[in-house]
């Protein structure tokens, strides 16, 4: 596998030479260093990679040859990730994570105690988007999870039928990971500084969201996405 790994929404597979954006080409030969004869995988987020050797090291537009296309299939266990917003950098951390753990799509709340304000959410999205790309950069994913547009905790639940849904809960009556069996298409709730309220969790098992233990400790919300989705991903 090559050390470098960039994206590009669009790989048209008649084209034998692509030019990568600005942005792409700085990380790229300024970043990561990268010089003509490397070895490059491009991606698109929708599975499909090229095998690409460096033409030009332009920090402003590098140039790439395609050699070979591989087509990934998508994974058939769909999670995806219902996370109330924390605040500062932690949010970013948990997309690149949850890119490189698997997620299918991931749901940004807007809960009870949720203490962010999002004043420009397009240009949020935007930033929040390149943190998905990096997290397919590092881990290897060549499929982008689905970053759908921050909704209110209520507007998810009433909008969406849940076949399968957990919540990561401190509540006695948690269940462990052993006594439950999700499906393939498993919604995972994470609430943001100070959890969900109790109404919240009234909401959530009245739609059929199980509650599950993460251990006896109170994690912050960047461990718990990483605990929670891995032992998710452990049931399949």
């Amino acid at each position: 596998m090559s050390d470098f790994r960039s994206y590009h929404k669009n790989l048209d597979s008649e084209e034998k030479r692509i030019n990568l954006s600005p942005f792409e080409s700085h990380h790229l030969v300024g970043t990561n260093r990268a010089r003509v004869g490397d070895s490059v995988v491009v991606f698109n987020g929708m599975g499909v990679e090229w095998d690409c050797v460096l033409e030009e090291a332009d920090k402003r537009c590098a140039r790439l040859e395609k050699l070979t296309i591989h087509q990934t299939a998508r994974s058939p266990v769909c999670i995806t990730l219902a996370i109330g917003i924390v605040k500062g950098k932690t949010f970013d951390i948990i997309l690149r994570q949850a890119t490189e753990l698997g997620v299918s799509k991931i749901q940004p709340l807007l809960t009870g105690r949720t203490i962010v304000q999002l004043k420009d959410v397009t240009s949020k999205l935007d930033k929040w988007q390149g943190h998905l790309i990096e997290g397919c950069k590092q881990s290897g994913n060549a499929w982008l999870p689905e970053l759908a547009p921050p909704v209110t905790f209520k507007t998810f639940l009433t909008n969406n039928h849940l076949e399968s849904a957990i919540v990561a809960s401190l509540e006695s009556t948690a269940k462990s990971w052993s006594e439950i069996y999700p499906s393939e298409s498993t919604t995972l709730f994470i609430g943001p500084e100070g959890d969900f309220s109790e109404e919240e969790y009234r909401e959530l098992e009245s739609k059929g969201a199980i509650p599950v233990s993460l251990g006896r400790y109170v994690l912050r919300s960047e461990t718990a996405a990483v605990a929670a989705v891995s032992q998710l991903i452990a049931k399949f």
